[in-house]
């Protein structure tokens, strides 16, 4: 790869529906500023991957996701796994543990509504977390659509709202996968024992709840680099991303593994001494862990390729426009440590 295939690449990247469709949360909808008094007020704000809401035992957790009309349409049964299999990565990404799931659904055939509800029940009962209700409506007039909320705890947060410069981005994946055909969509869940599902998420509580990182996040539709913008956008912080570092299958191009959008794939934050117990303990799991960057006190997200250098995105341009980089400043002026303060959080 020479200078010019890497700007290409990120060019590209760039351009995808995915990115498109995230940068156009940002300018259609306008999220109010409030003012930010304590740490717990900045982890209920949009930005994370689930709200977290602070409770004298530490935080409670909510998180939503909807499905594209068409997937609910022609592949009621994948949607409804999707849907819950995704909103357990969000609460597992928070360092939270999924206690419940409920849904809302429409639909213009019992039949597949029926294999809308089998998808979310089996997910459930894969992953060990309860459905308990929902919502159901069908008509032959309505546009098949399916919405699942999902509820959890913690006892203490992975939260991009405490990235800081000088953080090391890892990458975790599972590489025991494969694309579903014709998209960027890499299934590692089928076939695989309940237990294994629940035990490949438990490690990101244990991250949290001995304080080895700092913040994840699960990798969305728009792949690595789009997800990586998402977990450095609230803090304001740019990164230096080293492409090499970066694990991919020998017969897949970079265009298409940097779009991935992986069943179990996370970005996390973690200091220098953490990152060895970190990359274990996926290990442990026979999970791909590795550090691939590092946050900088920059608006430039930039990519290197050996010798080879180039920006991605520069923060002076909205992603999503989730950011809180002044509040979150202005809280580090009274307290430096986030994990201590987080911690005090659950204790108050």
């Amino acid at each position: 790869m020479n200078q010019s295939e890497l700007e290409r690449l990120l060019g590209y990247l760039k351009q995808t529906p995915a990115m498109q469709a995230k940068m156009n949360i940002g300018q259609g909808i306008k999220i109010a500023q409030p003012n930010i008094e304590k740490l717990a007020d900045l982890y209920a704000l949009p930005g994370d991957d689930t709200a977290a809401i602070a409770t004298e035992h530490g935080y409670m957790l909510h998180a939503c996701e909807g499905m594209i009309p068409s997937f609910v349409e022609h592949h009621p049964y994948f949607a409804g796994w999707s849907a819950v299999m995704a909103n357990i990565s969000d609460i597992a990404a928070m360092g939270g543990r999924a206690t419940s799931v409920v849904n809302s659904f429409w639909h213009r055939n019992t039949e597949q509504a029926q294999a809308l509800i089998q998808g979310m029940q089996d997910a459930c009962q894969c992953y060990g977390v309860p459905l308990v209700g929902g919502h159901t409506h069908i008509d032959s007039n309505f546009q098949p659509a399916l919405s699942v909320a999902i509820q959890g705890q913690a006892k203490r947060l992975l939260s991009v709202m405490h990235v800081q410069p000088q953080q090391n981005i890892l990458l975790a994946l599972n590489m025991k996968g494969q694309f579903h055909p014709n998209t960027t969509y890499w299934k590692c869940f089928e076939n695989v024992d309940g237990a294994k599902l629940q035990a490949e998420l438990e490690i990101f509580p244990q991250l949290a709840e001995q304080g080895l990182a700092y913040a994840a996040r699960d990798i969305s539709n728009a792949g690595i680099l789009g997800s990586l913008l998402m977990l450095l956008e609230a803090s304001g912080c740019g990164a230096d991303i080293q492409l090499d570092q970066i694990i991919k299958p020998q017969d897949v191009d970079w265009q298409h593994w940097l779009q991935i959008f992986p069943s179990y794939g996370f970005l996390l934050t973690a200091d220098d001494a953490e990152c060895e117990e970190i990359i274990e303990l996926f290990a442990s799991q026979d999970l791909h862990c590795a550090v691939i960057g590092q946050v900088k006190d920059s608006d430039k997200v930039t990519v290197a390729n050996k010798d080879l250098k180039a920006e991605f995105w520069d923060f002076q341009q909205a992603f999503t426009g989730l950011c809180y980089a002044k509040q979150i400043q202005d809280f580090q002026r009274y307290q430096h440590d986030f994990r201590q303060a987080e911690l005090s959080v659950c204790q108050a």
